[in-house]
C-alpha cells in the first residue's frame, strides 16, 4: 500500500474500497466500509451488487470505473443487501496494488437520518422541490454567514406562502427542500416559476435561485430527494455556450464556487448536525406572550440541553450602545436554575461586550476562556447577544457547541417582533421586506406591449389624426389612450375621458361634447363607448372633427389644437351593423384603429398587471400587501378572464375587501378550483396535409356571450347549487347590492348619475347603503355568489341608461330561474330566495306572468 493510499485512509468516517478495473472484485476494504455495507462478503464481492445502485447512478460510475479516471462523485444513493438507504459523497481514483488494475473508491454518509424528517410523511404524488441559491456573478464567493441570514430569509417566506408550514425543511447551506401535495409535474413547474417571482426582489441582483424538482411514483422518499436535488445541480453546472475560454484570476474563484455547492442538498458542513437539532428545536418554540420574558425562558432552557453547555445569559443593547442584563440560567447542578447576572461563573462576568467586534463577526470568544458571545443581530441592527459557558470539563473531548448563523438570526428577528425588544431604547428595526417586487425583477412580470398596440400607439402619437382603440371590454383600451396622450407631450391632468354611457339623453350629450370641445386646447379628448350616445350627437361629433370646425360658435372658429380617441369594444363594421354607430363617426375614425387583444392572448401580461393593480388598490386602502400566494399565480395564468384588465381589477378588489392578510391566495381571488391530478384530455388529431389544401377554408365564425349573457347562466348555475345543498339565500337581495354596489363604483361616488342609471332618486341609494353593508360578509364569504358578483360589475360597466329600470331586469332574470327550479319549493321559501316578502313576490310573479303573455301575443 504506497504512501498516498495511507494519507486517504487516515480520512476519518471515509469507507475506503479497493477494486478491480476489469472483473469489480472488491479486494480490500477498511472498517467504515464494513459498518456502511454491513455483511459478511464485502472482501471477494462486486462492488456493482455492494452498493445496490440503480440504473441511473450505476452506469455513469461503471464507466468512470472502467476508463480509470480520477473523479469527485455526486451525491449517490445506496441500497446495500441487508442495509438501508443511505446517500453518500465520495471520490475515485486509480491505484495499481500487486499487478492489478485497481482503483480506490471512497464513501462517506452525506446526511444523517433525523435532517430528513420532512420527507418522511412524502406520499406516492407529491413533489419534492430543491431550491438552491447561488451568486449572480460565477467568481463571487459566497459569504456564509449571510447565505445563512438569507436562506432563513427564504424559509420564513416559504412557509408563509405554502399551504402548510411542516411541508418546508430547515435549510442546509445554500440549498432548501420543500413538499407539494399530490400535484402533476406540470402545476409543480408553474409554482416552481410563481416561488422564483417571489424570491427575486429578495435575492436582489447580487443572487439567484434555481429549482429542480421531483415527483415520486413508485421509489422512495429519499430516491426522489435524491433525483431533485441532481435536478437542481445539473441545473447548475449545465454549460452556458462558451466554447472557448482565456485564462483569468477569477478562474479558481469560480471552482471554489462550484465546489461549496456541487452536492446541493448535501452540501452541509460535518458540524451542522447539532446545530441543525439546535434550530430546529428553536423553532418547535411556540409561545404565545406579548412579551419576550417567557419565550427568553424557553429558549435558555433549549440551550442548556446542548452538549457542554452549563450556563447561558442573554443581553440586549441599550440607546448608549452598551448591553443589559436581561435573563439566564444555570445547569451545572442537577436542575435548571434562572440566575441573577451576579450569580453567573466569574468567566461569564467578566466577558466584556464590543458592539462594533459584534457587528463583524459571528462569535467572538476571549483567549483561555470558556465563554462564546454570539451576536443577536437582524438584517440591519444588532439587537444583542446571547453568551454561553462550555467549561472544558463538561464537553470532555469534544468540541464546544456553538449555534449557528441561521440560529441566532431565527432568535434574533423572532425577538424583533415582540414589543418589549421592538420598543426598546435601542429601537432596533424589523426587517422591512421589499413589497410586490418590480417589473424587471419578476419572472413573468414583463412589458405589456399588447402584441403591438403600444408601439403603433406611439407611432399615432406623432401623426394628428382620430384614432381608433378597438378590443373587448377591460383589455386596457384607456392604457393605449394615455400612451398617446403622454408621447404626443400632454400632461396627465389634460387627459380627458368622456364615459358616453352615461348620457341618459341626446341634449345632456350635446351639452356636454359642445363644454369639452369649447375647451380642449392641448388636451386628448377620449370618447368612451361613442357608440352608445344618441344618433344625432354622434352626427354632429363628426362634422366637428372633420371640420375642426366648432358647430355651436358665432362667427364659426377653428377647433383647438387637441387629440382625439375613440374606445370601442368591436369592430367598426360590427358597430355598424348591430352596435348602433354613426356611418359618419366611423369614417372619423377609422383611419388608423389600433387593435388590443384581449389577455387570454397576452398570457405573459397577466403577472404585469395583476401586480400593478394589487400595488395600486394596496395603496388606495393603505395596506401592507406582500403579494400573491404560488398557487393565486398560478390560479391567474390559468384562468381565461373573459372580463380583461377589468374583470382582474374587480377580483382583486374583492380580495382585499375580504381578507386582512399579507399573501393573497386563490380563495381571496375567487378562483380556487382545487388541484385536478387527472390528465388533460387528447387533442383532437389534424386533418392530413392533402385533405386540408383540398378542403374550402372556412372563417370561423366565434360567439362571445354578452355579461348579461353570461349573468343569466351564472344565477341559473347558483340557484341550482343552492338547491342541491339544500340551504336558501336571499340571492335576490344579494342580486339587488351587487348592482347598486357595482354603479356606485362605475360613477365614482356621483350618487345622481348613479341614480339616473339606477332609475331612482339619489337619497334612496344613501337609504339602501346600510343594508347592503350589513349583508356584505355573508354575501362575500358565500362562494357560490362569486361568479354572479363578478358578472355584475362586468354588466354595469358597459351599461347604458334604458328604458328598463336594472333592478327590474335584474329581478325577472332570476324570477324566471325560479320558477323553472323550484318546483317542489313552497312559495314561501321562494320569496325568501328573492329577498322580499310573500305578498311582494307574489306581485311580482304575476307581473312577469303578465309580460310573457304579451310577449307571445306579439
Amino acid at each position: 500500500m504506497n504512501s498516498k493510499r495511507a494519507a486517504q485512509q487516515s480520512i476519518s468516517g471515509a469507507a475506503e474500497l479497493q477494486l478491480d478495473r476489469d472483473s469489480g472484485e472488491v479486494f480490500a476494504c477498511n472498517e467504515a466500509a464494513r459498518l456502511l455495507l454491513p455483511g459478511d462478503g464485502l472482501v471477494g464481492g462486486d462492488w456493482r451488487q455492494l452498493l445496490g445502485l440503480d440504473a441511473s447512478s450505476y452506469t455513469p460510475l461503471a464507466a468512470v470505473i472502467k476508463s480509470g479516471l480520477r473523479a469527485a462523485l455526486p451525491p449517490l444513493l445506496l441500497r446495500p443487501p441487508g442495509g438501508v438507504e443511505t446517500v453518500v459523497g465520495g471520490y475515485l481514483y486509480p491505484q495499481a496494488n500487486d499487478n492489478r488494475r485497481g482503483m480506490t473508491l471512497l464513501l462517506f454518509r452525506l446526511v444523517q437520518d433525523e435532517e430528513l424528517e420532512f420527507i418522511q410523511t412524502m406520499a406516492p404524488g407529491d413533489v419534492v422541490v430543491v431550491l438552491g441559491v447561488e451568486p449572480a456573478h460565477p467568481a463571487a464567493v459566497p459569504d456564509g454567514a449571510a447565505t445563512a441570514r438569507m436562506m432563513m430569509d427564504v424559509y420564513a417566506g416559504l412557509q408563509q406562502i405554502v399551504p402548510a408550514a411542516e411541508d418546508v425543511a430547515l435549510p442546509r447551506g445554500a440549498t432548501i427542500a420543500l413538499l407539494l401535495r399530490q400535484l402533476p409535474v406540470e402545476q409543480a413547474l408553474d409554482i416552481g416559476r410563481a416561488i422564483l417571482s417571489h424570491l427575486g426582489p429578495l435575492l436582489a441582483t447580487q443572487l439567484r435561485a434555481r429549482i429542480g424538482l421531483a415527483r415520486r411514483e413508485d421509489g422512495s422518499p429519499l430516491a426522489t430527494t435524491v433525483a431533485a436535488n441532481s435536478a437542481l445541480t445539473s441545473l447548475q453546472f449545465s454549460d452556458p455556450g462558451e466554447f472557448i475560454a482565456v485564462a483569468s484570476e477569477s478562474d479558481q474563484a469560480v471552482l471554489a464556487v462550484g465546489t461549496t455547492s456541487s452536492d446541493g442538498l448535501f452540501s452541509a458542513a460535518v458540524d451542522s448536525v447539532e446545530q441543525y437539532a439546535y434550530l430546529s428545536g428553536l423553532l418547535r418554540l411556540k409561545v404565545d406572550a406579548k412579551r419576550s420574558s417567557d419565550y427568553l425562558k424557553a429558549v435558555v432552557a433549549h440551550t442548556l440541553t446542548q452538549p457542554g453547555v452549563a450556563a447561558v445569559a442573554v443581553y440586549r443593547r441599550d440607546h448608549k450602545h452598551g448591553f443589559r442584563f436581561v435573563t439566564a440560567a444555570d445547569g451545572s447542578g442537577e436542575q435548571v436554575q434562572v440566575v441573577a447576572e451576579k450569580e453567573l461563573p466569574k468567566a461569564m462576568r467578566r466577558c466584556k461586550f464590543n458592539a462594533e467586534d459584534m457587528m463583524r463577526r459571528d462569535v467572538v470568544t476571549a483567549p483561555e476562556s470558556d465563554c462564546a458571545i454570539l451576536p443577536l443581530t437582524t438584517a440591519d441592527s444588532l439587537l444583542g447577544c446571547l453568551v454561553l459557558y462550555c467549561p472544558a470539563d463538561r464537553g470532555g473531548n469534544a468540541a464546544p457547541f456553538v449555534p449557528g448563523v441561521a440560529a441566532m438570526y431565527y432568535l434574533a428577528t423572532s425577538l424583533s417582533r415582540y414589543a418589549d425588544w421592538r420598543d426598546s431604547d435601542a429601537q432596533a428595526p424589523v426587517l422591512q421586506r421589499p413589497t410586490l417586487p418590480p417589473e424587471e425583477e419578476l419572472e413573468g412580470y414583463v412589458a405589456d406591449n399588447m402584441e403591438g398596440a403600444i408601439d403603433q400607439a406611439v407611432f399615432l402619437a406623432r401623426v394628428d389624426v382620430p384614432v381608433a382603440v378597438i378590443g373587448p371590454r377591460g383589455t386596457g383600451k384607456l392604457y393605449v389612450a394615455r400612451i398617446i396622450h403622454q408621447e404626443w407631450g400632454g400632461a396627465p391632468e389634460d387627459l380627458v375621458a368622456i364615459d358616453c354611457r352615461a348620457f341618459r339623453s341626446r341634449k345632456e350629450a350635446l351639452k356636454r361634447i359642445a363644454l369639452e370641445l369649447e375647451r380642449c386646447e392641448g388636451k386628448t379628448l377620449v370618447f368612451k363607448s361613442p357608440h352608445l350616445m344618441h344618433s344625432d350627437a354622434q352626427l354632429k361629433l363628426a362634422r366637428q372633427i372633420s371640420s375642426r370646425v366648432l358647430a355651436d360658435s358665432q362667427p364659426p372658429r377653428y377647433l383647438p389644437r387637441a387629440r382625439f380617441v375613440a374606445l370601442l369594444p368591436d369592430t367598426m363594421d360590427h358597430l355598424l351593423r348591430f352596435g348602433g354607430l354613426n356611418e359618419k363617426l366611423a369614417s372619423v375614425f377609422a383611419g388608423y384603429p389600433v387593435r388590443v387583444p384581449p389577455i387570454k392572448d397576452r398570457k405573459r401580461a397577466v403577472l404585469r398587471w395583476a401586480h400593478k393593480i394589487l400595488a395600486q388598490e394596496a395603496g388606495r386602502r393603505d395596506r401592507r400587501i406582500s403579494g400573491f400566494t404560488p398557487d393565486a399565480e398560478q390560479a391567474l395564468l390559468q384562468h381565461d378572464w373573459p372580463g380583461n384588465i377589468s374583470e382582474m381589477r374587480q377580483c382583486i378588489c374583492a380580495a382585499l375587501d375580504k381578507s386582512d392578510k399579507e399573501w393573497v391566495t386563490p380563495v381571496d381571488i375567487g378562483l380556487f378550483k382545487g388541484l385536478s391530478v387527472e390528465p388533460a384530455a387528447a387533442a383532437p388529431g389534424e386533418h392530413p396535409f392533402l385533405q386540408s389544401v383540398m378542403e374550402p377554408q372556412r372563417e370561423e365564425v366565434v360567439y362571445s356571450a354578452s355579461p348579461l349573457e353570461d349573468l343569466r347562466v351564472a344565477l341559473g348555475e347558483s340557484l341550482h347549487s343552492m338547491l342541491e345543498n339544500n340551504v336558501v339565500k336571499p340571492l335576490g337581495a344579494w342580486l339587488e347590492d351587487e348592482l347598486v354596489l357595482a354603479v356606485c363604483d362605475r360613477f365614482q361616488g356621483n350618487k345622481r348619475a348613479a341614480a339616473e342609471l339606477l332609475h331612482t332618486k339619489p337619497r334612496n341609494i344613501g337609504r339602501w347603503l346600510p343594508a347592503i353593508e350589513a349583508r356584505n360578509q355573508e354575501r362575500n364569504a358565500s362562494l357560490l355568489w362569486q361568479a354572479p358578483r363578478q358578472l355584475v360589475r362586468q354588466w354595469v360597466l358597459e351599461a347604458a341608461v334604458s328604458e328598463e329600470s336594472p333592478q327590474q331586469l335584474l329581478q325577472g332574470m332570476l324570477l324566471s330561474h325560479i320558477q323553472r327550479q323550484c318546483e317542489g319549493v313552497s312559495t314561501v321559501d321562494r320569496a325568501r330566495i328573492m329577498g322580499m316578502s310573500t305578498p311582494t313576490y307574489l306581485k311580482r310573479l304575476k307581473e312577469l306572468s303578465a309580460a310573457q303573455t304579451e310577449e307571445e301575443q306579439r
